[in-house]
């Protein structure tokens, strides 16, 4: 990636080995939710280049197990604790695949995905619900009970939809900014922790 220039973090993980200045995003909503813990089993959407996969397999170290997807390739990490896979969250086949490659079920879900964007406001702002809203239900088919759930959002008039459906799904829903999101950005991470129930969204 291109690390920007006078960007405390994008230098800091230059110096750390980091494939993008987003760890630092992951790690710090990692210290304020304890998202991740030992031993867990994890899914990484839009898990290219790979910084949030390399705080993860950190994390939840050799008994662990995390599954980065993204609609690109993915340069090899080299932990033994992490696989990639190059698919769509939107293939209709897309939990089957998981399955398929030995990942039925997750303690937890993150999603730094992002739409390609058009410059036009509102049609991004819908994009980017429309894929938070993949994600959400991708997760509650996927995530074992009282699994914790991570999504990248732009903040738009949707988000209060996201946020209620969310609720119908996880005993606790918050939204948090990043000290590594650029200011400015209506960048947040929809934060939904213990996954009550499994079944599909309605």
């Amino acid at each position: 990636m291109a690390y920007i220039p006078h960007d405390k973090f994008a230098q800091k993980a230059k110096e750390k080995g980091y494939r993008a200045r987003s760890a630092y995003k992951l790690l710090d909503l990692q210290k304020k939710f304890q998202l991740l813990k030992k031993g867990d089993v994890v899914l990484d959407l839009g898990a290219a280049p790979g910084s949030w996969m390399q705080v993860v397999s950190q994390i939840i170290g050799e008994q662990g197990r995390v599954a980065g997807v993204d609609i690109s390739p993915i340069e090899t990490l080299g932990f033994p604790n992490v696989q990639t896979f190059q698919k769509s969250i939107a293939d209709k086949d897309f939990a089957g695949f998981l399955a398929g490659k030995g990942y039925k079920t997750f303690d937890v879900a993150l999603s730094d995905i992002a739409p390609n964007t058009t410059g036009i406001k509102s049609r991004d702002e819908a994009l980017s619900h429309e894929l938070s809203m993949r994600v959400l239900e991708t997760a509650t088919h996927v995530l074992k009970k009282k699994g914790n759930l991570v999504i990248k959002v732009f903040e738009g008039p949707e988000t209060p939809r996201l946020m209620k459906e969310a609720k119908k799904h996880f005993s606790r829903v918050h939204l948090a900014k990043p000290m590594a999101s650029t200011k400015g950005s209506k960048e947040l991470f929809l934060i939904a922790q213990n996954f009550l129930q499994n079944g599909q969204m309605a």
